[in-house]
């Protein structure tokens, strides 16, 4: 096997830390049947930090193996998170002028958040890309038109007020090139502010939260090596700060000059990496031997089936035994089933069928711990909750 390479700095000095044989390529695509989802594509996972750099990232990533399609759906139609996505569009509005132009976002999904950002600045309209999307025409009623690409620089064809990209540079394997291409396309419009979004790395090996590790997710990012990033593709930052529990982390700026300086702190990242990575098998196991012992009282489930209620189950429970199922609040993904493991994914609703021993919940997103609790009282279902 080729000796890997960091696809940020270009080292060739990595620590493979963290392996697992089998995870789903896609957590984010659900199936019809369980035949399906247990056929679903999966590959091999290893995580590898740079010991130049600092940087994290699955060192066994095949992009071939990645699918954006209209099967796609990652969309979290919650309360706390439209809450969230408001507080990014209230800052944003604060400081830039949102109604001049169209605000673009690259890597937009579905639109929610753009929904959501014109509606709570009025006059505002946004343009999203994304090859899983359904492609739409903006209208006075819903001023956003989404454009199903793979995201390129001349697709930044009018002046834009803002260029946000959320949650898209983790799921890219040379970010530097992609994060690159996102500052030419705003080169010949100067001064327009950059806003990015992605996961934190040291909240996940802070929680130890082992089931935030997917294969979708091919790279992991710090403050550090994430501002390192940005400044290699061209990045002029101006802010940076931590969001949503710590758990994501923002940055914003505008197109400068390549910065390769190379962050002074990684080797404390091997360090932390390496320590989390000794205990991660343990964490597992602790968390299989919760779930037997629950069982014992009543039905065990997951709520909450993205990336971290599908990894978590098919790390923890890769038999489907231990697990009656999950709930998501996303209805699309209801009625459907989880890559890799076949676990049934449900309504809320579905809890009070359960009988009437207490439901262990196992809310994997602590974020939202209080709208859960709240849906489960209103249904009557009697349940204890945890976080793992």
């Amino acid at each position: 096997m080729t000796a890997p390479t960091c696809p940020v700095c270009d080292g060739r000095d990595v620590a493979e830390l963290v392996r697992r044989e089998r995870l789903p390529v896609m957590q984010n695509v659900v199936w019809p049947s369980p035949e399906e989802a247990l056929a679903a594509p999966c590959a091999p996972f290893t995580l590898g930090v740079c010991r130049a750099c600092g940087f994290a990232f699955n060192t066994r990533f095949d992009p071939a193996l990645m699918v954006y399609d209209p099967r796609y759906d990652n969309d979290v139609p919650s309360a706390v998170f439209t809450d969230y996505y408001r507080s990014i569009a209230k800052h944003l509005a604060a400081q830039h002028a949102l109604t001049a132009a169209p605000v673009y976002d690259v890597g937009c999904g579905k639109g929610t958040f753009l929904d959501v950002l014109c509606e709570a600045v009025p006059g505002a309209r946004g343009v999203g890309v994304d090859p899983s999307c359904t492609p739409r025409e903006a209208t006075p009623e819903r001023p956003v038109a989404l454009v199903r690409e793979m995201f390129r620089a001349g697709l930044l064809s009018e002046r834009p007020s803002l260029v946000v990209c959320r949650h898209v540079v983790e799921h890219i394997p040379r970010p530097v090139e992609f994060i690159r291409a996102v500052v030419d396309g705003v080169r010949s419009h100067p001064g327009t502010p950059l806003f990015f979004e992605v996961p934190d790395l040291d909240w996940i090996v802070q929680h130890q939260a082992f089931w935030d590790f997917c294969y979708e997710h091919c790279n992991y990012f710090t403050p550090s090596t994430f501002g390192y990033a940005l400044r290699r593709g061209g990045v002029a930052l101006s802010a940076a700060r931590r969001a949503f529990g710590d758990q994501y982390q923002w940055a914003e700026g505008e197109a400068g000059e390549s910065d390769p300086a190379l962050p002074g702190d990684a080797g404390e990242a091997v360090a932390r990496l390496t320590r989390y990575a000794t205990d991660e098998q343990r964490r597992i196991e602790a968390a299989r031997e919760k779930l037997r012992a629950a069982n014992e009282t009543g039905p065990c489930v997951l709520w909450g089936m993205a990336t971290k209620g599908v990894v978590f189950a098919n790390l923890v429970d890769p038999e489907g035994t231990l697990l009656r199922g999950g709930v998501d609040v996303n209805p699309r993904k209801q009625g459907r089933y989880i890559p890799g493991t076949g676990h049934g994914i449900h309504a809320p609703e579905w809890l009070a069928t359960l009988g009437d021993r207490e439901v262990t919940v196992l809310v994997m997103n602590g974020n939202y711990a209080g709208e859960i609790r709240a849906r489960c009282e209103a249904l009557g279902v009697r349940a204890r909750f945890e976080v793992p």
